[in-house]
């Protein structure tokens, strides 16, 4: 009897004893779950998140603009070259015009997408799903240059096409986003190119066959307001709602994970429905997950010559971190076929760019790209343009009338913040303090989609 008294005397003082700490535990593997679920679907959501936000502030108008705003399932477009006054979205080019529509199939059904007779012009009619993947490229190549029609669909579409279109076109999400750029040889070519640029034009199907016009635009105050950035769990409740509205069968593997943290269920996120170690694992996710695609950001792709060539545009599969740290600074990127994107915060030495210094870059005579080339100047932080005061943010040989090659064909650029005193060196301004280089191959040739093609190196003097 004395044996059993004691027996479970014992047992009660060591329950009493190990309870606050498996308390603990069980509170800690809670947090350290949400945290680490957390990490995997805000780097998963960044994609399709970064899109929601593109398209959340560039439909926040009552009609088109010439900002390249519009409604949902309207369209708007630029009539000027972008430059620092514009933010659509960060690292935009300063080579061509755009028109832009963000689609919702579930609300308009079918789309018909019209391109217009062009020409040689150079243009691009790019459509990518809610996470950012293409769903298609129209060009010269598959939609002509007499002018063309195709239909945007939902995927399992059985409608019937109607006589007239060129091709259908099948979208795995009901979200689209077209962004078409039409190409400028400079402002004395801007009234030419405008006349072809405005004749890109989409509307629902049930439209077809009757008289569409240009597309009236209103006159926007200023650029494309900057996107809004999410507090605290709202980055969650924001990832959650694309997840939802976009889904995709083939990631069931990974999304059905998020569903422990109340991401991807049958009913909205609510931050109310988490423990309070739930919370504070999600809170340290998003600072850790940020963080980690940012890192991510600046060496992200096959390099080149210190060149990183981000091969991976618009076809990620399931590299949700390149996904991610490419929508981060480069949102809405073509496939490599169409234009790749060689980009870098360093000079040949490995260190920073900054305006503090001088550089040179000489492109070779063969440049590797089919259409043209062309080197912009980004500020190293927001990644969009700096007022300069030659008004020049990019080098572009679709502008050759404001370049001066070499003997050889070489093209030599100065990189810096003052005028350079070497009047044969086309210049780059450059802002005082650090900056980034993107520059654009158009349809680069195929030595340089092998990653064969040794860029030029860019030299501190």
């Amino acid at each position: 009897m004395k044996k059993t008294l004691f027996s479970t005397a014992i047992v009660a003082m060591v329950g009493s004893t190990m309870a606050p700490a498996m308390a603990s535990n069980v509170m800690n593997a809670e947090e350290e779950l949400a945290y680490n679920l957390g990490m995997q679907a805000f780097i998963y959501g960044t994609g399709p998140l970064t899109v929601a936000q593109v398209r959340q502030t560039s439909t926040s108008v009552d009609e088109p603009m010439n900002n390249a705003m519009a409604p949902i399932n309207e369209m708007g477009k630029t009539r000027i070259l972008s430059g620092p006054q514009h933010k659509i979205v960060p690292t935009v080019n300063n080579d061509t015009l755009y028109s832009q529509s963000h689609i919702d199939l579930n609300l308009s059904g079918p789309m018909v997408i019209e391109i217009p007779r062009t020409d040689d012009r150079y243009f691009i009619v790019q459509l990518l799903d809610a996470y950012s993947d293409s769903v298609n490229d129209l060009i010269q190549q598959n939609a002509g240059k007499e002018g063309s029609k195709f239909l945007l669909v939902k995927k399992g579409w059985k409608g019937e096409t109607p006589a007239g279109i060129d091709g259908v076109i099948e979208s795995r999400t009901p979200k689209v986003w077209y962004i078409q750029r039409t190409g400028v040889a400079g402002k004395k070519d801007l009234p030419a190119a405008l006349k072809v640029h405005d004749g890109f034009i989409n509307y629902p199907l049930s439209e077809y066959g009757k008289p569409h016009g240009v597309v009236e635009l209103g006159q926007a105050k200023g650029g494309i307001p900057p996107m809004a950035r999410p507090e605290g769990l709202e980055w969650f409740s924001l990832i959650d709602k694309e997840i939802r509205e976009n889904p995709l069968p083939e990631d069931a593997a990974i999304v059905d994970q998020f569903k422990y943290i109340n991401i991807g269920t049958d009913k909205p996120f609510n931050p109310n429905d988490l423990t309070e170690a739930q919370k504070k694992g999600l809170l340290r996710a998003i600072k850790s997950s940020q963080e980690i695609i940012h890192y991510a950001g600046r060496s992200i792709g096959t390099l080149n010559n210190g060149w990183s060539m981000m091969f991976e545009g618009g076809r990620y599969g399931n590299d949700y971190l390149s996904r991610a740290s490419i929508n981060l600074r480069a949102a809405g990127l073509n496939v490599p076929e169409r234009a790749l994107y060689p980009n870098r915060y360093t000079d040949s030495e490995g260190q920073q760019l900054s305006g503090r210094n001088n550089y040179r870059m000489t492109m070779p005579a063969d440049a590797p790209a089919e259409a043209f080339w062309s080197l912009t100047m980004y500020d190293a932080n927001d990644l969009f343009m700096v007022p300069n005061e030659i008004d020049r943010y990019s080098i572009s040989t679709n502008r050759n009338d404001e370049l001066t090659y070499n003997n050889d064909g070489t093209l030599s650029i100065c990189i810096q913040y003052s005028r350079p005193t070497d009047t044969s060196c086309n210049w780059l301004p450059a802002p005082q303090d650090d900056f980034y280089l993107h520059m654009r191959l158009y349809e680069p040739t195929l030595a340089v989609l092998d990653n064969e093609y040794p860029l030029p190196q860019v030299i501190k003097q």
